[in-house]
């Protein structure tokens, strides 16, 4: 006997309650997303209510970090820093200074391949032996650091950036963003 599709279909109410249902998980795996780790520092005796002009000092880069990288992070900054405070003309007439930094890393991860094996012929016949995934990457953190005129620092945020993976200078330039924001929201501490 051939296969027959069931003569009575879903009523459309079922489908709606499917339909609200798989909404409300995908909404509930989304509320899982971890926000990336913000390192947060900064002197308990500085008085951050004082502040409201800054001055953005020339943006420091250790590692591999491009030019074009730092100047996009540098522009994010200070975007960010204009819907709050007034840009400063001079060092000297700043009631904090910021520093921008990317501090990037080669990294290496090793990960074993537990499900295959490979087979080699070892000095006493044959082996077999455990597959190794090797992986380079760039590992770069977004570092601002707020100082007082005199350079004493103030306050100091960062967090892993992930705008260097980005596919185009676009695209990066938003990511920078969002993180600079991310940063800053948490400036002044209290």
């Amino acid at each position: 006997m051939p296969f027959r599709f069931p003569a009575i279909l879903p009523s459309p109410r079922n489908c709606r309650g499917a339909v609200s249902g798989l909404f409300a998980a995908c909404l509930w795996l989304a509320g899982c997303a971890s926000a990336p780790p913000v390192a947060l520092d900064y002197d308990p005796q500085a008085d951050f209510s004082r502040l409201q002009t800054y001055f953005l000092l020339d943006p420091l880069a250790s590692g591999p970090v491009a030019p074009l990288e730092l100047k996009r992070a540098r522009q994010a900054v200070e975007r960010q820093l204009q819907l709050r405070y007034r840009p400063a003309a001079s060092a000297g007439d700043a009631d904090f200074l910021i520093r921008v930094q990317l501090q990037g890393a080669e990294r290496v991860v090793v990960h074993e391949d537990r499900l295959g094996l490979y087979g080699g012929r070892g000095p006493w016949g044959f082996g077999w032996q455990v597959p190794l995934n090797v992986r380079q990457y760039r590992q770069v953190y977004l570092v601002i650091d707020a100082l007082s005129p005199d350079k004493a620092p103030l306050w100091r945020a960062s967090l892993p950036s992930a705008a260097m993976g980005a596919r185009s200078p676009e695209e990066q330039q938003l990511r920078l963003g969002s993180e600079a924001a991310l940063l800053l929201n948490r400036f002044p501490p209290y």
